[in-house]
């Protein structure tokens, strides 16, 4: 474990720009299946707010997050893609690269992230299925999580939550699958 987190170590977390779109690009086709690729690059252009994030080492993307905004709750993101090259899982780089993005929303201000993902894996961030409860969302269940990176932010909230439209797709592929 001591060698996998000394490489997540060497490895840079930022804010991605205009030339690392294609390695972001390229890296979604090689993990995600047509429905979801071209998720990035139709969010980045979209949302005003929207946070995209990569993981570079040496100069090389191996791993990209995206938060975007979403309309329910004040100052609200939704997490995905999150995606790490498969010659870098299980490394500590996805876990830094969430760590990354959630630090860096909580600095711009914003108040809580919603997530369709794993409980075990989300929950080490504190994303919570209950936290979620509130959202009214096609998806909603054990798997619908939601973190507030502002206490009380969601605890009396509830209401629609409204993804941008190529989330709404993907989400309506999620549900036939």
């Amino acid at each position: 474990m001591t060698e996998r987190k000394s490489i997540a170590a060497k490895v840079s977390y930022r804010e991605s720009g205009s030339p690392d779109l294609a390695d972001i690009q390229a890296l979604e086709a090689s993990v995600y299946t047509e429905t979801t690729a071209g998720l990035s690059e139709a969010l980045i252009a979209g949302p005003s707010g929207t946070l995209s994030c990569v993981a570079d080492l040496d100069g090389k993307v191996i791993g990209h997050i995206l938060l975007t905004p979403v309309t329910g709750p004040e100052r609200a993101l939704a997490l995905a893609p999150h995606v790490i090259l498969a010659s870098w899982r299980d490394m500590q780089i996805g876990t830094e690269l969430v760590r990354y993005a959630l630090d860096l929303a909580r600095q711009r201000g914003w108040s809580s992230v919603f997530v369709f993902g794993q409980p075990d894996y989300y929950g080490r961030f504190g994303f919570r299925s209950n936290t979620a409860d509130g959202a009214k969302v096609d998806c909603q269940g054990p798997r619908f999580l939601a973190l507030e990176l502002r206490k009380g932010a969601l605890a009396t909230w509830s209401g629609p939550l409204d993804f941008p439209e190529r989330f709404r797709d993907l989400f309506a592929h999620i549900n036939r699958h």
